[in-house]
């Protein structure tokens, strides 16, 4: 083998360690916490009456796979005027595509059912979201108008 060829084998072998050492980097990120705060209005599904405030608070696990982000284990709480939801679990995606963000999740307590939040997503210094009527709603008694934010941190390792 003369130096040439050594040399070749060489670059050709560290470009290979390289990329596998990276390699699990480009499939999937580690998880990582998320948060969603957001406010905005709630109008009640069968009146054309009083909209009251609404807010939301969410955490749960995000999982970043090709640019988009799988949520999951979403937990939190959901204020409509003085009443309170118990979000007790659920599921989400973005669609970096197209800028949606679309969350499936469960409400319990007096009122069990299910919440629906559809909206946008815009990266920025955190990500904005937008969550809008014709597709956010409290399971037939409220449709949502909320505004806020979307944070992901990484979890520590234990």
């Amino acid at each position: 083998m003369n130096t040439e060829t050594r040399k070749l084998t060489l670059a050709g072998l560290l470009a290979v360690v390289s990329i596998l050492a990276i390699q699990p980097a480009l499939v999937h990120a580690a998880p990582q916490s998320v948060l969603i705060t957001a406010r905005g209005s709630a109008t009640p599904v069968n009146s054309m009456g009083y909209s009251p405030s609404a807010s939301i608070y969410l955490k749960g696990i995000a999982n970043v796979n090709g640019g988009n982000i799988q949520l999951s284990q979403m937990t939190g709480i959901l204020q409509i005027g003085p009443v309170f939801y118990t979000v007790t679990g659920g599921q989400g995606q973005t669609n970096n595509q197209t800028g949606t963000l679309q969350l499936n999740l469960q409400v319990g307590g007096s009122s069990p059912g299910s919440l629906v939040l559809q909206g946008q997503a815009t990266p920025g210094e955190g990500t904005t979201v937008l969550f809008t009527p014709q597709q956010s709603n409290l399971e037939g008694q409220f449709s949502l108008w909320l505004y806020g934010d979307l944070w992901m941190t990484d979890i520590p390792y234990r």
